[in-house]
């Protein structure tokens, strides 16, 4: 089949697939129907994919990748946890070598390796020196508006899956952890996911959605607010601190593969 030449100098453009599904999940009741063409032979529509074959090229579709500097990529299937950690230190390198020592640093000492719960992720968080300011069982947007507004972020355990298609599927993907700091022009909430080192836009409802999933597939999930502490604490205080704000997600691990083609929970 012929394609245009691409123009020299500009590189093939790339679809992100995930921000392709999200808005379409989200436009689809305003796209209308074209009108039946007459006479005895009309052309079918073509379906669309499966839910399946639709979070299989999600799953090992290679993003536009963000900037070193914006987003780490986790470095294993199950350590977005450290990886979260990490980028939200204030102090741990982000350059590839740097981070990934850190993850290891923080994976080895907070975790058995087969993902962060959320009561690890705050002690991963604390030794960062960063406080669990508040944490819900939702995606509560109140909060997150007001935690954006002081310059804090929130880091979000949902269902990839449903986060990927937004779509009640039913078919679980893996209990993730991503962070949430900013909004785009449009009202969306602007994610920095680890899973693919990839920075995008989903609009609250989705991710709202995506943390509901995340309780009925993976029994846990939420969100922490997190941010500098007010005045000089040591370690342990602040661990004590976080505490008080992490039991309302579970005690689900939140891993997230970089690069899964089957369905179901990531062994853990």
């Amino acid at each position: 089949m012929w394609a245009p030449p691409i123009p020299q100098g500009r590189p093939p453009m790339r679809v992100n697939l995930f921000q392709s599904i999200a808005r379409l999940s989200e436009t689809r009741t305003q796209q209308s129907v074209p009108p039946a063409a007459s006479g005895p032979a009309q052309t079918q529509a073509p379906q669309q994919p499966s839910v399946p074959d639709v979070v299989a090229r999600y799953l090992t579709d290679s993003f536009e990748a963000a900037g070193a500097s914006e987003v780490i990529k986790q470095t294993k299937d199950s350590n977005c946890g450290a990886a979260v950690a990490t980028l939200l230190s204030r102090t741990a390198g982000k350059d590839s070598a740097s981070a990934a020592q850190k993850m290891d640093t923080l994976e080895s000492r907070f975790t058995d390796g087969g993902g962060t719960t959320p009561e690890e992720l705050a002690k991963m968080l604390a030794h960062e020196g960063l406080e669990v300011k508040k944490g819900t069982s939702n995606f509560d947007m109140p909060s997150v508006n007001e935690a954006l507004a002081r310059g804090q972020q929130v880091v979000v355990q949902l269902d990839t899956n449903r986060l990927a298609t937004g779509v009640d599927s039913k078919i679980a993907g893996d209990s993730h952890w991503v962070v949430v700091d900013g909004m785009d022009d449009k009202g969306n909430y602007q994610v920095k996911d680890t899973n693919t080192g990839t920075k995008y836009s989903v609009s609250g409802q989705q991710i709202a959605d995506s943390v509901g999933s995340a309780w009925e597939l993976h029994q846990g999930g939420g969100m922490l607010v997190v941010g500098d502490p007010q005045s000089a604490m040591d370690e342990g205080t602040l661990v004590e601190k976080s505490s008080l704000h992490t039991s309302v997600l579970g005690n689900t691990d939140g891993g997230g593969s970089r690069a899964r083609g089957s369905f179901g929970r990531e062994s853990s």
